[in-house]
């Protein structure tokens, strides 16, 4: 019924907010990366390419030998920093919830009485 429905429309709206945090955390990330790291122009490229998409693959087609390997380790040391942070946020909203569960009066009767 209707609960299902608001359920339903809770987890898209959770999945949109998360993945556009976790591709700008990831964004962030990659410049913040690319900063304390000197690359060649080329892995750059591969760099820029990376950004707004977690699919890496067709970025680091584009260079090869040693920049392809140095691209590597920036997306995936950004991509790690993204993935953790999101996993933060998470379980800080678990607590959340769980806390205001216990914070919250208990019902004037007790359900596992009635029968």
């Amino acid at each position: 019924g209707i609960n299902n429905l608001v359920a339903s429309v809770a987890n898209l709206l959770a999945i949109a907010i998360l993945g556009a945090l976790a591709l700008g955390i990831y964004d962030h990330a990659l410049d913040n990366n690319l900063e304390a790291k000197s690359v060649t122009s080329e892995a750059k490229y591969a760099i820029q390419i990376a950004r707004g998409q977690f699919v890496t693959a067709p970025a680091l087609s584009t260079v090869q030998g040693n920049d392809r390997e140095v691209a590597g380790i920036v997306i995936k040391e950004s991509l790690a920093e993204s993935i953790q942070i999101i996993m933060l946020v998470c379980a800080g909203l678990a607590l959340a919830g769980a806390a205001s569960g216990v914070l919250l009066p208990s019902s004037q009767g007790d359900r596992s009485n009635s029968k």
